[in-house]
């Protein structure tokens, strides 16, 4: 009797074994290429995608990460390479709106699923996207700046650009200058430093000795601000102001330090849970439409609020930053 339960007990557990490796084959496969890792921002949408992805389809699908390192050619062969691995839903952060679309649309055609988040590429509908509008980004920026009498006739701007050709980084430029130019603000100088710290902080050395009368430096994203800010304060002229995009961890910091004056935060739950939602949806055989995002002017007074709901600082975590 006791050899005859054992033997029961062992058909049991390889049986209940055997169904948990069935269960977890199931699971749909969903890629997620992030543009490039050293982008703080797209970075943390796939953090958020994959952390919320795990609490609420862990049942359904599993996320993989990839960094495309702001490369277009890394990025197209990532998405033949996920297509080959019979990924279910590819999810990518854009960088270029047409370098990807002939491998998109070949993903789509091969029965994989695609979604732009944080842009969109031309492919004719092929993907779905969810997206913001950069051009309202900068003139979230430009509109205060001008509100507040920072920014008038003659006011002497610097722009910094992000990378050219690509959606964000033109559409804001084009924001900045459409009001720079309307109001009659005099640009006298509008270069890219390619959404990177360390190429923004060359950049603004330079320009703090070319240009000493900059009074405004518009940024398109906050690493960049970051680099000015640097170069700024180093050469101790804490009279310019400087704006930018993204209200990352660190451009937060800046604004509680007094050293970036107002920055915009994109939807960046939207971006990520939107993404996530969206391949659920997919993948479950239902219809799923594109997605257009709000942006929204970050001031001091706002700071603690992006630090709790988008980054998940505590009280005590936030108020640690302004010791």
């Amino acid at each position: 009797m006791k050899k005859l339960l054992t033997i029961l007990l062992s058909i049991a557990l390889v049986l209940s074994l055997t169904l948990v490796t069935a269960e977890k084959a199931e699971l749909k496969r969903v890629a997620f290429i992030v543009k490039g890792y050293n982008d703080t921002y797209c970075l943390m949408i796939g953090d958020i995608f994959e952390k919320y992805a795990k609490e609420k389809y862990s049942d359904l699908y599993e996320v993989t990460m990839f960094d495309g390192e702001i490369n277009n050619d890394t990025i197209n062969n990532i998405i033949d390479t996920c297509v080959a691995n019979k990924f279910d839903v590819i999810v990518l952060t854009q960088n270029d709106p047409d370098t990807p679309v002939a491998n998109v649309k070949a993903a789509v055609e091969a029965g994989v699923k695609v979604i732009i988040t944080v842009g969109s590429i031309n492919d004719d509908g092929e993907s779905i996207y969810i997206d913001s509008d950069p051009i309202q980004q900068a003139s979230l920026l430009t509109t205060y700046a001008i509100e507040q009498g920072i920014v008038k006739e003659g006011t002497n701007v610097a722009i910094l650009r992000g990378i050219d050709g690509t959606f964000h980084a033109d559409g804001r430029h084009d924001g900045f200058i459409k009001d720079l130019e309307a109001v009659g603000a005099n640009v006298v100088d509008d270069q890219t430093a390619n959404w990177s710290t360390s190429e923004a902080l060359p950049i603004v050395e330079a320009w703090l000795i070319s240009h000493p009368e900059i009074e405004v430096i518009f940024s398109a994203n906050d690493d960049m601000a970051l680099g000015a800010i640097q170069a700024r304060n180093a050469a101790d002229r804490k009279d310019i102001k400087v704006f930018s995009v993204d209200a990352n961890e660190l451009g937060c910091q800046a604004l509680i330090d007094g050293d970036l004056y107002a920055t915009v935060a994109q939807d960046t739950l939207g971006y990520a849970h939107g993404a996530a939602d969206t391949a659920a949806k997919l993948l479950r055989g239902e219809e799923a439409d594109n997605i257009k995002l709000d942006s929204k002017l970050i001031l001091l007074e706002d700071v603690d609020e992006i630090l709790k709901v988008v980054h998940g600082y505590t009280d005590e975590e936030i108020k640690k930053l302004y010791e």
